[in-house]
C-alpha cells in the first residue's frame, strides 16, 4: 500500500519471505525492529510489516517492524499518519514511528491476542483489539480499554467495530452489541 505525505511516499507492506539474521533475504532494511518473546520466538515472528520511504525516486529509509503473537496484516485501518509519526499495528502492539527516518518514537502492547486497526478519535486513537478496545493518546498513553465476554470479531462478515462521532459501535463473535461514550463507558 502506497501513499503520500508531504513530499514523501510511504509504501508499507508485508513481507513474510523475510528470515531475521539470514543472508539470503533479497530485500534489506535499514532498521529492523523486533523486541521477540523467548529465545526460541526471536528468529520466527509471526508479523513482518516492511516499510519504505522514497522521496523523488530515491528511496531515504526502510524499516521492519517484527513481533510474535496474533497474526497482523498490512490494511487500510492498520496504520494511521499523524503528527509527522507513522501509527502502525503489528500482533498486540502499536509502533510510533517518526517521519520521515522512521526512529522509534515508542511500541507498546494494547491488546493480550491482536490489534486489528488504529483509528483517529477526537485528538487521541482508538486501537481496534481482538479481545480489548483502547483509548491512548499520542504518546502511547492509555486513557481506557474496554473488554466484553467475547472477541471484537464477527463470523458473519458484519461490522464489528465502527465509529459514529463521539461513540463506537461494537460487536462481539455472539452477536452481543456494545455502544461506548468517549470516555469508554458503556451508553445505553
Amino acid at each position: 500500500m502506497t501513499l503520500k505525505y508531504k513530499t514523501y511516499f510511504i509504501n508499507i507492506f508485508d513481507d513474510q519471505t523475510y528470515s531475521i539474521n539470514s543472508a539470503d533475504n533479497t530485500s534489506h532494511y535499514d532498521k529492523i525492529y523486533f523486541g521477540g518473546g523467548e529465545n526460541q520466538d526471536r528468529f520466527y515472528p509471526t508479523s513482518k510489516h516492511g516499510i519504505r520511504i522514497c522521496e523523488a525516486d530515491k528511496e531515504l529509509t526502510s524499516a521492519l517492524i517484527c513481533e510474535v503473537g496474533g497474526a497482523t496484516t498490512i490494511h487500510a485501518k492498520s496504520f494511521l499518519i499523524s503528527d509527522n509519526a507513522l501509527f502502525i499495528c503489528c500482533c498486540s502492539k502499536i509502533y510510533s514511528l517518526k517521519l520521515p527516518d522512521l526512529s522509534i518514537h515508542w511500541s507498546k502492547a494494547f491488546d493480550p491476542a491482536t490489534c486489528f486497526g488504529i483509528y483517529s478519535f477526537e485528538n487521541d486513537f482508538v486501537i481496534h483489539g481482538e479481545l480489548q478496545i483502547t483509548r491512548i493518546d499520542k504518546d502511547g498513553n492509555e486513557k481506557w480499554n474496554f473488554g466484553a465476554s467475547d472477541i471484537f470479531v464477527s463470523p458473519d462478515g458484519h461490522d464489528s467495530f465502527t465509529i459514529q462521532g463521539d461513540k463506537i459501535f461494537l460487536r462481539d463473535w455472539e452477536g452481543f452489541k456494545y455502544t461506548l461514550d468517549k470516555n469508554g463507558s458503556l451508553v445505553d
